[in-house]
């Protein structure tokens, strides 16, 4: 079995895994509220799984690899978007000199201090994805 990435053409992606790529599109479908735009096989996936008191699961990507390769190919935009107003931010005082801060589980509290042009990119970079197979 392969684990394989599905691009929705609302801008969503669901992750399954399938002998190939046929069987992803098939098993997607009745979870899908929008088209299937593209299928790729991924390298790698790690996603964490949380159980919170009420018994229900919530589900986090934490790894670098998993994230930097669905923003390489899911969300080109969105990426080159977050390169730009990271660049710009810089890194706090409290950032990793050895981790990239985007992938760390501080960066929500660094985001927090983003500037309202900064938010303004990555929203944009967000709707532009959505967009971008809405034709």
């Amino acid at each position: 079995m392969s684990i394989y990435v599905l691009r929705l053409r609302d801008g969503n992606c669901i992750v399954a895994s399938a002998p190939n790529e046929d069987h992803a599109r098939k098993r997607v479908e009745p979870l899908a509220a929008s088209e299937v735009v593209t299928v790729r096989e991924l390298d790698t996936f790690v996603a964490q799984f949380v159980l919170n008191d009420s018994g229900e699961l919530s589900a986090t990507l934490l790894h670098k690899e998993t994230i930097t390769d669905l923003h390489q190919h899911e969300y080109p935009m969105l990426k080159a978007a977050k390169a730009h107003s990271y660049a710009d931010f810089g890194a706090s005082e409290t950032d990793s000199q050895t981790e990239a801060v985007r992938f760390s589980s501080s960066v929500r509290r660094h985001a927090q201090e983003w500037g309202a042009r900064d938010k303004q990119i990555i929203c944009y970079a967000v709707e532009q994805e959505r967009l971008r197979f809405a034709h």
